[in-house]
């Protein structure tokens, strides 16, 4: 039989087993949480944005437009990517692209100087067109639209436009069109505004942004019935981009389908006064 001393050393060694065992249970259970979350943990996209309508622009210093809105919706979407925005610009955008700046460009067009580049285009996003805009007076503005080229036209520095085949290096508008050059298009409407051109080109969805904060412009404005350029807006994606063009195309796919896509574009782009 074993004495009192021995069952004693074994119950301790019993508990010390156990609590060795408790220990190492523990461990491996902090392990697997820890590889669990490395295994979810997002991968980051970095998503380019420069100053363009109400689709990407500056308010008291914070992003605003679509693009932030619907980075947001795409990470809202899902667990496996996180967007993030990075600002760049009109004309660095393709530099920024190709470099691995970034892995997107959220809201572009296929037309505007990608060609040659080793880049993906996504599914459609967006439609958004262009309008020729005067002050209005007591002359047919159309007649004035009909025929732009005859007349000084403001126009936003690495912007395309389709009377000048969307051709955007500013020699050539300078050589071949009587264009003023402006950073963006606020500064557009206010040159309008003081005189500096008789035809501003101003998309859309910038106008009806305007026209529905400061409801005297309606008075003050008028825009041409054709639109000076419609095109559509997709995503261009580096070919070593974080996330495939095909689950690109599946996130926006979604985001149509639940009509949260159409829901923020129409947001941005009321109809405009007639």
């Amino acid at each position: 039989m074993i004495g009192f001393q021995g069952k004693a050393l074994v119950a301790i060694r019993f508990l010390r087993d156990l609590v060795v065992t408790g220990v190492a249970v523990c461990l491996l259970a902090i392990l697997f949480a820890v590889t669990a979350a490395d295994a979810h943990e997002r991968i980051p996209v970095k998503v380019g944005a420069y100053e363009y309508s109400d689709v990407f622009y500056y308010e008291d210093g914070q992003p605003k437009g679509v693009v932030p809105q619907l980075i947001k919706l795409l990470n809202d979407l899902q667990e496996d990517y996180e967007f993030r925005l990075v600002e760049t610009s009109s004309r660095r955008r393709y530099e920024d692209l190709l470099s691995g700046q970034l892995d997107l460009v959220l809201l572009d067009s296929a037309t505007w100087e990608w060609q040659g580049l080793d880049v993906n285009f996504s599914d459609t996003l967006f439609t958004e067109v262009d309008l020729y805009v005067a002050l209005a007076s007591g002359e047919d503005p159309q007649a004035l639209f009909s025929n732009v080229t005859s007349y000084p036209i403001l126009c936003v520095l690495g912007f395309h436009y389709g009377f000048a085949g969307f051709n955007a290096d500013p020699a050539f508008l300078q050589e071949n069109f009587d264009v003023l050059l402006r950073y963006n298009e606020q500064e557009v409407l206010d040159g309008l505004l003081a005189g500096e051109a008789q035809i501003g080109i101003i998309s859309a969805g910038f106008l009806t942004t305007k026209m529905s904060e400061q409801p005297e412009l309606i008075d003050k404005l008028v825009f041409s019935v054709m639109p000076g350029g419609r095109y559509d807006l997709v995503s261009v994606l580096s070919r070593n981009s974080a996330i495939s063009l095909e689950h690109f195309n599946q996130l926006i796919a979604k985001l149509k389908d639940s009509g949260a896509a159409d829901h923020l574009w129409q947001h941005h782009h009321p109809d405009l006064p007639s």
